[in-house]
């Protein structure tokens, strides 16, 4: 076949491509010139260049599946999503947009980053998962591989009690691949699997927790515990419990003027449940700790002193294990 005919067939060539991303190495032998393929990716050219000899058949912003499959084209046979843009396939939702793709190759591949391609190399390859039809390694990989990356401890929570609230995965799944992990970038997410371990469920909560352990002279506190009374009653799930002394420090994500009646409401029921078994109950928001760390350090100080003198509380606990 004549050079000229096959590749001016641009409905042939989609055909040959993946979802219109083909490598140039392809584009030859389906008779395209090598100098042709990159002259039709210059500026005012109708194709784009998205990594080395990596081609999207239309020019134009790239969608963020079209950069995925460009690294995997350009990561080669065997690459796999992960990181959070691969999470992201998994259904979660939390963290930031990101503009780079991050793909596992085996550890004997001789490839490196480039462009927004992050190529990581590993003896661990996972069996890939088809996610939106492109291979995915499973979720607590694709966490953990992006939690290796960061240093942001409350960032990190966001994304480990997203998936162990929605019951996505387990903390024991994650402590597993941790401990598989290359120790390299471990430190951060180790920390913050330790709070999801102790029952944190949210960004706010383990900020919270860590604030309450970096006070001198607090007592132990377990975090998400189902009350009951007496009776076997529900009462409440609280945020934090000191058991012994019957203290609740509950994490307000409602800002006090951006609440509406109807939680004004559910939240003074809810101090009266407390009370009627024998808790004292303190209630602060993730603002007063940023803006007032002193203040609310002093708070819980004297809340716990207070619940000493108080009469032991008059209930049950069942401790939520997601």
């Amino acid at each position: 076949m004549r050079h000229g005919t096959r590749w001016n067939d641009l409905a042939g060539l989609l055909a040959a491509s993946w979802e219109g991303v083909i490598r140039a190495r392809e584009l030859a032998r389906l008779g395209v010139p090598e100098r042709t393929t990159y002259r039709r990716t210059q500026a005012d050219g109708p194709w784009t260049l998205l990594l080395p000899a990596t081609i999207k058949l239309s020019n134009g912003t790239p969608t963020r599946r079209e950069l995925e499959i460009a690294a995997l084209h350009y990561a080669g046979p065997g690459a796999v999503l992960t990181g959070l843009g691969a999470a992201r396939h998994h259904g979660m939702r939390r963290g930031h947009d990101l503009e780079t793709v991050h793909v596992l190759v085996s550890n004997d591949r001789q490839i490196t980053s480039t462009g927004h391609a992050i190529v990581e190399r590993t003896r661990r390859m996972p069996k890939a998962v088809l996610r939106d039809g492109l291979p995915v390694a499973p979720l607590a990989r694709c966490l953990m591989d992006h939690a290796r990356r960061m240093k942001d401890l409350a960032a990190i929570a966001a994304l480990f009690t997203e998936a162990v609230q929605r019951r996505m995965l387990t903390g024991e799944m994650l402590r597993v691949e941790l401990d598989r992990a290359s120790r390299k970038g471990t430190a951060a997410p180790r920390r913050v699997l330790a709070a999801v371990d102790d029952g944190v469920l949210s960004p706010a909560e383990f900020e919270a927790r860590e604030f309450w352990n970096s006070i001198d002279g607090l007592p132990a506190i377990s975090w998400n515990v189902t009350v009951y009374d007496e009776r076997g009653r529900f009462v409440a799930i609280v945020d934090g419990l000191v058991e012994e002394i019957g203290f609740v420090w509950e994490i307000d994500s409602v800002e006090q003027h951006f609440a509406t009646p109807d939680q004004v409401r559910e939240t003074v029921e809810r101090q009266r449940c407390l009370r009627a078994v024998g808790l004292h109950a303190l209630s602060t928001r993730p603002s007063q700790r940023r803006d007032d760390p002193d203040g609310v350090a002093a708070d819980l100080q004297a809340g716990v002193e207070i619940a000493r003198l108080l009469p032991p509380p008059r209930i049950r606990l069942f401790r939520d294990s997601a």
